[in-house]
């Protein structure tokens, strides 16, 4: 029996729709394949099929209709072996997959990437991936395959479905509420009436939730953007996806972690339904950062598969072609972000430490997963504009301004510092006696200061608003610090009490990082690769530092990756540092969906979109009056009409006549 072959398509407005064709479970399977229209005005009636593509290499046969347009009459008759048959090659997961799905009595419409894209045509494969948001939206059901049952598939998932029917879950707030009044327990808010489950219902759960399908990229596309009629099937057990993700939200709030492994999964799982769930993403670069640990089989589609979640200025012109090398995807972001939005804040993901591609240091590695926690609490180029420019084939010339140079690298971090007692007031004497040693003066406690926030990289409770519970307390981390420094001076044999908010932070930012000194005494976080005599700078336009690695003509740089260093985060290498009276702080607008920078004035409580460091607006330009002008600044100029989100007062002949001296970086 000869092979399929595909019929074009009009990529505009035509997809492929496969008919199931009905059969009892064990029978051969047979599908038609018809090419139909979809677009505004005309919507067939299919479901779409989220699942694992599978092991390439263990395929299995299927047969497919050659004309069954010119064949109607058959299509819910028995008389299977009048029709001319093709065969079509897929995985063995998406065979068990139609198996399951096929219905004894009836033809079922579906729409499955595998069959219904042409996966060897480079140019329809980008067509159909620029339409799938339209299929998936478009799809009066969604089914989430995640393979055939085991043993104690039913456990897991009926125990999900009794959890997740109990609430309701607002995702973008990462909150829940009782479903109906008879859910809540007064006496116990998280258990909301139900009784935790046996070690026998955890285990099914875990051994659920490790299936390959969580961990696969395009899910997070196919889910966000299917409707409410979307379920959840394992073998032939099959729960709403609504209650799903509400089962294992619930369950997040009762797992009893005892061992890494099983914490990276809840982790990964958690991440998945927050990102599935949410009805917006503010940019690019949060969503690629988010999605660094899913799998994906081209690393093309780690581009691809997210640019449908985020807003249409935030795809920088990008559209999927397969015909262009990985290496030329990754590198068309970074230069398209230059372009698009005079941004370079996609910097902050490059690692020296994390490659394994030929690619310029420039241009972050997205095909190596990574668990480095990148830095949030931050605005060290104080929003600038940046000034990028292409010279030629992998180098990229951006403005910038040298801060310092490394010094010396204090402690590599290998492992968490423990959350025991000892353990944790161990492992901080361990770092204030690298830092401060013996030295007795005023200066040890601003030592200690610069050491309390440079571990958590500043991001205390305090510097946003509403308060995020996750932070811990400024003064509360002080204080830990200090009764360290104490424990440790007075080589007591009782440690404090570790604060876990304040070391949970620790752990995470210093994960995969080394503390180093600078030359002009500052205490930094810096990516491992990191070595003394590497350069720091502020790059316009990027709102980390970066770690810079001169090449050996010293013409050129490679970038080692980002850092936090102490004392310039929120603008004060460009800027200086922001009066007593005033703090920033970064508050979240649910309105927006997004979190701005706001400058608060102590003496009179108000907060301020102006950075109170900058004087009255250059001669022409005004502020212009929008409708989130209470978050963000828009600026017009008068004279040249130029309209524009960036402060012109941060244009660099303005900050030179600061005295801000600026450099060209060729970043290699």
């Amino acid at each position: 029996m000869a092979p399929y072959k595909y019929a074009p398509l009009n990529e505009d407005t035509e997809i492929r729709l496969l008919t199931l064709l009905p059969d009892w479970f064990e029978a051969p399977i047979h599908i038609s394949l018809e090419i139909n229209v979809l677009s505004d005005g005309e919507v067939p009636e299919f479901e779409a099929l989220s699942y694992v593509w599978g092991d390439a290499s263990d395929l299995l046969d299927i047969f497919l209709e050659t004309s069954p347009s010119k064949r109607p009459e058959l299509r819910e008759t028995d008389d299977i072996d009048s029709i001319e048959w093709r065969t079509l090659r897929v995985t063995k997961n998406l065979f068990e997959a139609l198996k399951h799905l096929r219905l004894e009595d009836r033809p079922r419409v579906l729409w499955i990437d595998a069959i219904c894209v042409d996966q060897q045509n480079l140019e329809e494969r980008g067509h159909q991936v620029l339409r799938m948001p339209n299929i998936y939206t478009s799809a009066k059901g969604v089914i989430v395959w995640l393979g055939p049952e085991s043993d104690d598939t039913a456990i897991a998932m009926n125990a999900i479905q009794d959890l997740g029917s109990r609430i309701t879950v607002d995702w973008d707030l990462q909150t829940m509420a009782p479903a109906s009044e008879s859910d809540f327990d007064p006496d116990s808010e998280k258990s909301y009436g139900a009784v935790e489950p046996s070690p026998q219902v955890w285990r099914s759960i875990h051994n659920l939730l490790g299936r390959a399908w969580f961990e696969r990229l395009w899910i997070i596309q196919e889910v966000c953007l299917a409707g409410k009629n979307t379920h959840v099937v394992c073998g032939s057990v099959k729960i709403s996806y609504e209650h799903f993700g509400n089962g294992i939200c619930y369950l997040l709030n009762w797992k009893d972690v005892d061992n890494s492994q099983v914490e990276g999964l809840w982790d990964m799982v958690e991440q998945l339904l927050v990102l599935s769930n949410k009805t917006t993403f503010s940019d690019l670069d949060w969503v690629l950062a988010q999605t660094r640990q899913s799998q994906c089989s081209d690393q093309r589609d780690r581009i691809y598969a997210i640019l449908s979640l985020v807003p249409e200025q935030e795809r920088l012109e990008i559209h999927p072609d397969y015909t262009i090398s990985v290496a030329e995807v990754f590198q068309s972001v970074v230069l398209q972000q230059a372009r698009c939005r005079s941004q370079l804040n996609v910097l902050r993901f490059c690692s020296m430490d994390n490659r394994i591609m030929d690619l310029p240091t420039w241009v972050p590695d997205w095909s190596v997963s990574s668990s480095i926690e990148s830095f949030r609490i931050l605005r060290a180029d104080a929003a600038t504009k940046a000034y990028p420019c292409s010279e030629s084939e992998g180098v990229l010339a951006a403005t910038g301004i040298w801060i310092t140079v490394v010094d010396d690298i204090k402690k590599h971090f290998t492992d968490n510092i423990p959350h025991t007692r000892y353990a944790s007031a161990k492992g901080i004497g361990e770092l204030i006696s690298a830092v401060v040693g013996g030295e007795i003066s005023d200066r040890r406690v601003d030592k200690l200061r610069s050491l309390c926030r440079t571990l958590c990289a500043a991001e205390f409770r305090e510097m946003s608003t509403p308060a995020n519970p996750d932070f811990p307390f400024l003064e509360e981390s002080l204080k830990y610090i200090m009764d360290c420094d104490d424990w440790l001076r007075q080589n007591s044999t009782k440690p404090p009490r570790p604060h876990s908010s304040y070391m949970a932070h620790v752990n995470g930012f210093s994960s995969g990082r080394v503390l180093v000194t600078s030359a002009d005494g500052r205490l930094g976080l810096a990516p491992r690769a990191t070595k003394p005599g590497d350069k720091i700078c502020v790059i316009l336009g990027c709102s980390s530092p970066l770690v810079l690695r001169s090449d050996d003509n010293g013409f050129s740089h490679k970038v080692v990756g980002e850092c936090y260093l102490d004392g310039i985060m929120t603008g004060e290498a460009l800027l200086g540092e922001l009066p007593k009276e005033w703090t920033m702080l970064q508050k979240y607008y649910p309105e927006y969906l997004a979190n701005y920078w706001l400058f608060l004035d102590s003496t009179t409580g108000q907060t301020h979109v102006d950075d109170p460091r900058l004087g009255p607006l250059p001669a022409g330009w005004r502020y212009k009056s929008h409708k989130e002008e209470d978050a963000w600044n828009w600026f017009v100029n008068d004279g040249t009409g130029e309209d524009t989100v960036f402060d012109p007062r941060l244009e660099p002949d303005m900050l030179k006549a600061r005295g801000v001296e600026l450099h060209e970086f060729r970043l290699i």
